[in-house]
């Protein structure tokens, strides 16, 4: 039996499809039974009898993983001749490598839980959860199954579901670097790992000098899996307050500079969690077209932090802002090699809370000239993070007046124009980050099938894109 198309030399490969078609002068069933080169048969049943007959495809349809070739029947029993034009075969060839994709990217879901009805808001599935949540106690993945499993590193990424894919042509081309500081909880920075994972990216682990023998394995049998993964060549026994807190991200800059394709650097802390997909991010980065997004103040700075230090070198005017930023890879090479900021870093050292003054000092003092940093009054917010200092509603609870997210939180996180979350707790309403979790994993794997609705409008018009050095 013959194809006639635009292209003639063109095949469909599957096996086999049962339609039904519906007319009004009645009812006319007929099977096609695919191979992977051609069509074997073309049978239809006119008044109780198998004929051939031929069939014109007009429009090429899928529900329910099922192809449906819609048409209409030309004449009776000619000919078996199936006439399909060049855009249904394809429509064809695009709905195979769809199902293909659906097949090796399984959609995840949270046993137990529906996390769509907590993303919404419901308020029934909210209670539903918290019950559950009284009633049952999550076990966490011990550090001994990552030191086992990653001796085998094909099938621990195979398990752990990593997407080694760059995914799209646009990811590909805008690697990104980040840093991860840790000190505990293995299980939960390698879910972290996981979401932002992506091979033309570059990650700097540092493990904290007090961290246990068994998270130290763990944590270098995951990094030894990667090949764009890394911990750093030293580490520091970090205390809240002191330079200790800065010199980790110091470091991973020094040891990520020499990856020479990355854009951007992103810090990270092993409680926070993605809340844009990779692609997101590389589209607010683009849109942010070099701008370094780092908060500032002066109302609200603690002066006195800074008393002891002395005046500042190069008329630099201290200012107070978050350890948590997006960096251009201008800002970073200009912290790195630049006489000035190495000397403001030596002033640095003498204050309290150095981590809140260094970055921000850079970025807000424009007769510097630092890549991407603002020429506005230093009074806004980052969107690297999404951090509750008690300005909003808190569904979780406050520890050291920062909200830890819980269940009731997912909302407001899933509208959040921000990078990232800042905080999720192990020990506490774990369904809020299994929920963020499979919410943000889907929403990769839809963007990987072809459907992302994403729009970077907005950040492209933010007050320090528009007025960057």
């Amino acid at each position: 039996m013959m194809i006639a198309s635009d292209e003639r030399t063109k095949r469909i490969g599957w096996r086999y499809l049962l339609f039904v078609i519906v007319s009004a002068f009645g009812i006319f069933s007929y099977v096609i039974i695919f191979d992977r080169t051609k069509f074997h048969e073309l049978l239809c049943t006119i008044n109780g009898q198998l004929v051939s007959n031929q069939f014109e495809t007009q429009k090429i349809v899928w529900r329910n993983k099922t192809l449906l070739l819609l048409g209409r029947f030309a004449n009776r029993c000619k000919s078996t001749e199936i006439v399909i034009n060049k855009k249904v075969l394809e429509d064809a060839e695009a709905f195979k490598q769809r199902q293909s994709k659906e097949n090796s990217i399984p959609q995840r879901d949270v046993v137990k839980v529906n996390c769509s009805g907590l993303i919404t808001g419901s308020n029934a599935t909210l209670q539903e959860v918290k019950q559950l949540m009284t009633n049952v106690k999550r076990p966490t993945i011990p550090d001994s199954y990552f030191i086992t499993e990653t001796k085998d590193c094909h099938m621990y990424r195979l398990k752990r579901g990593y997407f080694l894919d760059n995914m799209t042509s646009e990811e590909e081309n805008f690697p990104i670097a980040f840093s991860i500081l840790m000190f505990k909880h293995v299980s939960q920075v390698e879910r972290l790992l996981r979401a932002i994972y992506r091979p033309q990216n570059y990650y700097c682990i540092h493990l904290d000098k007090k961290a246990s023998a068994n998270i130290s394995a763990a944590v270098h049998g995951i990094a030894n899996c990667f090949s764009n993964v890394f911990l750093t060549s030293r580490s520091v026994d970090v205390r809240w307050g002191t330079f200790t807190v800065l010199e980790p991200e110091l470091i991973c800059m020094q040891e990520l500079w020499k990856y020479r394709k990355w854009k951007y650097f992103i810090n990270l802390t092993g409680q926070e969690f993605p809340l844009k997909t990779n692609l997101d991010m590389v589209r607010i980065l683009k849109a942010y077209n070099d701008a370094n997004d780092i908060g500032a103040t002066i109302k609200r700075a603690n002066r006195d932090r800074w008393e002891k230090a002395g005046k500042p070198p190069h008329n630099i005017r201290p200012v107070k802002g978050s350890v948590h930023i997006v960096a251009s890879r201008g800002f970073v090479d200009y912290l790195l090699h630049n006489q000035t900021s190495k000397d403001l870093l030596e002033w640095v050292k003498k204050t309290h809370v150095p981590d809140e003054t260094y970055f921000s000092t850079l970025n807000h003092n424009p007769h510097l000239g630092v890549p991407g940093s603002y020429k506005g009054e230093p009074e806004r917010r980052t969107l690297s993070r999404f951090k509750n200092w008690g300005e909003l509603p808190c569904a979780g609870k406050f520890v050291r007046s920062v909200c830890v997210l819980g269940v009731g939180d997912l909302p407001l996180l899933a509208k959040g124009k921000q990078l990232f979350a800042n905080k999720f707790h192990l020990d506490f309403e774990p369904y809020a980050l299994d929920c963020i979790e499979e919410w943000h994993y889907n929403r990769t794997r839809d963007e990987y099938l072809g459907v992302s609705n994403f729009d970077n409008s907005y950040y492209k018009t933010l007050d320090f894109v528009t007025n960057k050095i």
